[in-house]
């Protein structure tokens, strides 16, 4: 085994899986053979571009330091070959430095045979009320140091879009820690950590007592906030029953069964506004936005109590009012809501840009309700799962070389 240590083009841990068994150059490629008689082919510019040694990657921040276009377009491997202790050494031509991949990592890596997928965040599983009961919800009583829970909770928000803790401390600003221990917190206008009750001059719908149709928080905003945490501390007023809707099953829906109302509000800008004494933030956007390469909904932006004066074409406003009442009803349409209630010690996370959350009206003279809210960006949830799955295969890592 050469004395060489296996490096990683990154600050994880890759388990031994499968070991190498041969490797070898096949016009631009390298050809990797596996001790189950699978291969793998990686482009020439993909490994050098993914070189781990100390010459190409800055060893204590990763990031590569080589700059691809220096160098040139004849660049290729001249040899590959399996290291006794499973390392793939490649060699390169025009005196680049021969490059070493950990099996772990390569084995991890191997993109032709579609194990692998730079996107690892969860894929969105939508639903409806045929389909979802009631919040997907954890014991939240040691969520600051219990990483499996926090795994579980995480992995919930990405999958259906939200998730609830129970029995979380009732202390004020449990929430801000929670938040922290996630990520980095987005302030807003509204502050870091905003309560939710009733205010005498209210500067927001939300600061009232009353009913708050579904809808997203902030859609004013360039980058609305990806996530929203509401943590309640109190509730013993009567009414104010939460509501969930997913908006990208309504987006389905409406794909499926409207097309033509999907079209408007995919196509459509719409003008969001907030109409405050001391800000006046406005944006323009479609309803339901679209990744541009797969053409699936990534984002929606409804709140009807958010809106300013739309300028279209005067044949393109009726059309435009139609769609957006459309979507509006189907909020509120039973088929796609859920309601639950919130009890002290209850805490739920929630992506901001696809779940529409509202409320029924309260009664605050029957009792207090208060609930503290915070704003994250979906970026930090799928950080901290990242983290959370890395310690998982340091550990198994660990393990194997105790073996």
């Amino acid at each position: 085994m050469t004395d060489a240590p296996l490096l990683t083009p990154d600050f994880d841990a890759w388990p031994i899986g499968r070991l190498p068994t041969a490797a070898a150059v096949v016009g631009s490629d390298v050809v990797v053979t596996w001790a189950d008689g699978t291969a793998s082919r990686f482009d020439t510019w993909w490994l050098i571009d993914n070189s781990p040694m100390p010459e190409h990657v800055n060893r204590a921040t990763r990031e590569p330091t080589l700059d691809l276009s220096t160098l040139p377009d004849d660049f290729h491997a001249t040899a590959a070959t399996v290291e006794p202790g499973g390392g793939v050494l490649v060699s390169w031509s025009h005196g680049v430095a021969a490059s070493r991949y950990h099996p772990g990592w390569l084995a991890a890596h191997a993109y032709d045979g579609g194990g692998f997928d730079a996107d690892d965040r969860p894929a969105p599983v939508t639903w409806d009320a045929a389909t979802m009961a009631a919040p997907p919800s954890f014991d939240g009583s040691r969520i600051l140091e219990d990483d499996a829970t926090l795994e579980a909770w995480l992995t919930a928000v990405a999958t259906y879009g939200f998730g609830r803790l129970r029995g979380v401390s009732t202390e004020p600003g449990t929430v801000d820690a929670i938040a922290r221990h996630i990520g980095t917190v987005r302030e807003t206008n509204f502050g870091r950590v905003f309560d939710v009750r009733s205010k005498v001059d209210p500067d927001s719908n939300a600061y009232t007592a009353l009913e708050l149709t579904p809808h997203v928080d902030l859609p004013t905003r360039e980058y609305q906030p990806g996530l929203q945490i509401l943590h309640c501390l109190e509730n013993s007023a009567s009414g104010g029953e939460a509501v969930m809707v997913d908006g990208f099953r309504i987006a389905e829906y409406l794909a499926g069964h409207e097309p033509e109302t999907y079209r408007i509000l995919t196509g459509e800008r719409f003008t969001f506004q907030n109409r405050s004494k001391t800000s006046d933030y406005r944006w323009l956007s479609p309803v339901i936005v679209l990744d541009s390469a797969t053409g699936a909904p990534v984002e929606v932006r409804i709140a009807g109590f958010l809106r300013g004066p739309m300028a279209l074409p005067a044949a393109r406003m009726g059309p435009a009012y139609r769609a957006l009442r459309r979507i509006f009803a189907l909020s509120r349409d039973p088929r796609f809501r859920l309601a639950y209630g919130y009890a002290p010690g209850d805490l739920v996370l929630f992506d901001n840009r696809r779940m529409l959350h509202g409320r029924a009206a309260f009664d605050p003279a029957a009792g207090a309700r208060w609930l503290q809210g915070i704003y994250l960006e979906r970026d930090e949830l799928h950080s901290r799962l990242r983290i959370l799955r890395r310690k998982a295969r340091e550990r198994a890592t660990a393990a194997q070389a105790a073996e």
